[in-house]
């Protein structure tokens, strides 16, 4: 009997669920990740192949280990290998994947392969906005221009610019690679500029969940198919 729709439909249910955990709060409980290896191990009990589950595991585990030093966050980790057990096999059910299943099945690899092709999405996206908006610059690619008295309201991004000093007499700012914390010292001098009319708005950049991408990626692995095999295909 092929469990691979059954599968699919507790995977992406969970991961619907770690999806707007993470959204909205930036913390996944484990809860998820125990629900996803437990029904791995179901699936395993009835569906155990040896090779594949460590050719899955194997590669879950250089994935993570090379997001691991770009610097995502732990959730994204579990996140990886909790696909990679519940799916050891490409899933195939009805007529999906539309593109039928690239030459390696290895479906974790395909979601994060099109988790990150869909990441690019992101800087298109703020382009675009910034460009609605009259917002020009080098960095509309990276965020968004805000008020300056409005920092307070928002949550999960970083300052792109150096916040003026107290003394400061122009608004010029100094860009920061990889952005800065909006600590209370930062949000203080910042709204000190504004107040004395220095600065009126500020750039940031939104700190997007890695995991809502890799939810993306699994759908469409699962319904469409590997995005790099599909391209290679054309």
């Amino acid at each position: 009997m092929d469990y691979s729709f059954l599968s699919f439909c507790v995977g992406g249910v969970l991961l619907l669920v770690a999806a707007f955990m993470d959204a909205r709060e930036r913390e996944i409980s484990d809860a998820v990740w125990i629900a996803m290896l437990l029904a791995a191990l179901v699936f395993l009990a009835v569906d155990f192949n040896p090779l594949m589950l460590f050719t899955s595991l194997i590669v879950a585990s250089v994935l993570a280990l090379a997001l691991y030093k770009l610097n995502f966050g732990g959730a994204d980790i579990k996140a990886i290998f909790a696909i990679a057990l519940l799916f050891p096999r490409y899933p195939k059910f009805a007529c999906f994947p539309l593109a039928g299943i690239p030459p390696l099945e290895i479906f974790v690899l395909s979601v994060v392969t099109n988790a990150l092709i869909l990441g690019i999405s992101a800087p298109l996206t703020l382009f675009v906005a910034n460009a609605l908006r009259g917002n020009f610059s080098p960095l509309m690619f990276l965020g968004i221009k805000v008020p300056a008295d409005s920092l307070r309201n928002r949550k999960f991004f970083r300052l792109m610019h150096a916040p003026l000093a107290s003394n400061a007499k122009s608004a010029k700012c100094k860009y920061v690679w990889g952005g800065l914390e909006p600590s209370e010292e930062y949000l203080r001098q910042i709204e000190d500029a504004a107040r004395r009319g220095i600065v009126k708005e500020v750039w940031i950049t939104p700190e997007l969940p890695f995991v809502v991408f890799l939810t993306a990626g699994f759908f469409t692995a699962s319904l469409l198919g590997d995005f790099i095999f599909m391209l290679l295909s054309l």
